[in-house]
């Protein structure tokens, strides 16, 4: 399944695939409530979801550029 970044929200599935891990793996970031995620922009009952820019936009930690270097 490919992600459709014109699609009005992405489900926990769709972001685990854009991210390339395990739907499992974006139910723990939100469980553990570190900043690895961001706040859903929606709740369908229990099940969050994101607009698509949220997550595209969104720099993971450790996952942005290094600023160590010179």
């Amino acid at each position: 399944m490919a992600v459709d970044p014109e699609a009005d929200y992405w489900t926990v599935a769709e972001v685990a695939e854009y991210w390339g891990v395990s739907p499992q793996t974006i139910r723990t970031y939100r469980s553990r409530g570190r900043g690895e995620i961001p706040k859903e922009d929606r709740m369908f009952g229990r099940s969050p979801a994101w607009k698509p820019a949220t997550i595209i936009d969104f720099v993971r930690p450790g996952q942005g550029a290094r600023t160590d270097l010179h």
